[in-house]
């Protein structure tokens, strides 16, 4: 037999569910009205407040300024760390301080420092 809208069989809790839904939606329904407006008092208050809130953010500000201007001042490109600065070689490594262009492997009798087979002959 087909299934209609009165053969669907339903669970014995479904009307309870139904009733139970509806009656959330429409007892939640008064909760969307609108607020009374502040009192002069609640006014002064969020003015108050949202005055030190400034006042707060402006000093937190002042500060964080004056933090990145010591930083730049060290760091930046005119101080001692600068990336462009030039390094004194006396304050090198001993593996830096050579000249340039000896790094690599160097040809002669003896075998460079990369080779793993020795002598080549």
């Amino acid at each position: 037999m087909p299934q209609t809208r009165r053969n669907i069989r339903r669970p014995p809790m479904w009307p309870a569910a139904v009733v139970i839904g509806l009656a959330g939606v429409v007892l939640s329904h008064p909760t969307h009205g609108k607020l009374p407006p502040p009192t002069p008092a609640q006014q002064a208050a969020a003015a108050q407040q949202a005055e030190t809130e400034r006042t707060q953010k402006a000093q937190e500000q002042a500060q964080l300024t004056e933090v990145q201007d010591r930083l730049a001042a060290r760091f930046g490109k005119g101080g001692n760390n600068a990336p462009d600065a030039n390094t004194p070689v006396a304050n090198l490594p001993k593996s830096v301080a050579g000249a340039p262009g000896t790094a690599g492997p160097q040809g002669g009798s003896r075998p460079s420092a990369e080779s793993h087979s020795g002598n080549a002959r």
